[in-house]
């Protein structure tokens, strides 16, 4: 079997949950003898003309990069040249199947080359971006969309980041150019139900989990995270890879650090990820308590959760299946997550990790706080069940089963 996957980013470049994971379920069906290569296409005001290929751990990448000077509504939707090249990679290629996951950068031109070149699709969805120009449901006042309410979108859209085809009838128009989608895959429940609200029929989704290589420990080259591993037991440490995100729940956590620090001795919180200034100089000003790492490469996070005694997402909108718990999982981490999206989905409370109200600062910290009262043994007993959570539920072996399964359905056999 020969798959194509096609997505507007990829390793090493920027590596969100989306990039990640596709990466692991690429090696993983690599392995079982599926032919999988990359094609990463991009429009973008911000990057250079590019057409590059590369290999990257066994996978072949061919990455192209249009520039747009100035970016309209219309073309976020549907860009010629993206079609143009998709539909070339594929009278070229003649793939059996071609797996989409992130394009928002790509428009929807992949999806009607496919459509053009008679080739099948399945789609893991990552966010929201068929139901909402931000990804997110989420509005500039922090509220969130019910796209049950507003269906045709709530023109009230919170646009601080990327925002991509806010048209008329964006949803309807969304709908029928991935109307050629045989299967929708969905790591969350959560995503399928918003979805669904929106619409699209149920019949069209398959929920599977995301799975991931399980890696030996090894030392970081990154001089700031070995710092942080390398001292890992003079403190008791907390992760947070938000960065200054304001969706990741950055002004809850840092609406938490005062009863945090306050109630918790020798306490470090560890800060990875680039974002908004006005959220990075608040962390600054905890500093030392507070360590501001800023970017790090996706291969040095899994050694920066290992050293943490508890990783935080306060997230504010609806995340899917987050990486960041299946990575701290992976390495024994338990997680404090927002009760919100599919984040409840994968912690158990009290077991492997905790839940608490999103958006509540003060139910955010008492968590925190009352991990670290608890004993060490139950404390190292949660380690231990969030290393059993992954190699009995989450492993790579029944990602890729799952993800065969819905090719075989997708085509026919």
């Amino acid at each position: 079997m020969r798959v194509l996957f096609l997505m507007n980013t990829f390793p090493p470049g920027h590596t969100g949950g989306a990039e990640v994971s596709a990466y692991h379920t690429c090696r993983g069906l690599i392995r079982q003898g599926v032919a999988c290569s990359a094609l990463v296409v991009n429009n973008n005001r911000k990057l250079s003309p590019l057409d590059e290929w590369y290999e990257l751990d066994g996978i072949p990448v061919h990455r192209i990069q249009f520039y747009t000077p100035r970016r309209r509504a219309w073309q976020d939707v549907f860009d010629w040249r993206v079609y143009r090249t998709v539909l070339a990679e594929l009278r070229w290629l003649r793939p059996d199947l071609v797996h989409v996951h992130n394009v928002s950068g790509a428009t929807l031109a992949p999806y009607v080359a496919c459509r053009v070149a008679g080739v099948p699709v399945v789609n893991t969805l990552h966010d929201l971006w068929l139901l909402c120009p931000n990804n997110m449901l989420y509005r500039r006042d922090g509220s969130f969309c019910d796209p049950a309410q507003n269906p045709r979108g709530c023109r009230d859209c919170y646009r601080r980041y990327d925002f991509w085809g806010d048209i008329p009838y964006r949803r309807a128009v969304f709908a029928a150019l991935t109307s050629n989608v045989k299967i929708f895959i969905s790591p969350s429940q959560a995503l399928i139900d918003r979805h669904v609200e929106a619409g699209y029929a149920q019949h069209r989704f398959r929920m599977g989990r995301l799975g991931f290589e399980e890696r030996a420990s090894e030392e970081s080259g990154h001089p700031d995270v070995s710092a942080i591993t390398d001292t890992a037991y003079q403190y008791r440490t907390v992760i947070f890879a938000g960065g200054g995100v304001e969706i990741k729940g950055t002004y809850v956590l840092i609406q938490a650090l005062s009863m945090m620090l306050r109630h918790i001795e020798r306490l470090r919180v560890v800060v990875a990820g680039v974002g908004e200034e006005r959220f990075l100089v608040q962390f600054h000003q905890y500093a030392p308590a507070v360590h501001v790492l800023g970017w790090v490469p996706f291969g040095e996070m899994r050694a920066l959760f290992a050293a943490a005694d508890l990783t935080i997402i306060p997230s504010v909108w609806h995340e899917n299946s987050p990486v960041v718990i299946y990575e701290n999982f992976h390495v024994g981490t338990p997680v404090v997550g927002s009760a919100f999206g599919g984040i409840p989905e994968l912690i158990r409370e009290g077991e492997t990790g905790y839940l608490f109200p999103v958006g509540d600062a003060a139910a955010l910290a008492e968590r925190v706080i009352l991990h670290f009262a608890r004993p060490a043994y139950e404390r190292r007993r949660m380690r231990q069940r969030c290393i059993e959570e992954v190699r009995t539920h989450l492993t790579l072996e029944k990602h890729i089963e799952g993800i065969l399964q819905v090719y075989r359905e997708a085509l026919g056999n």
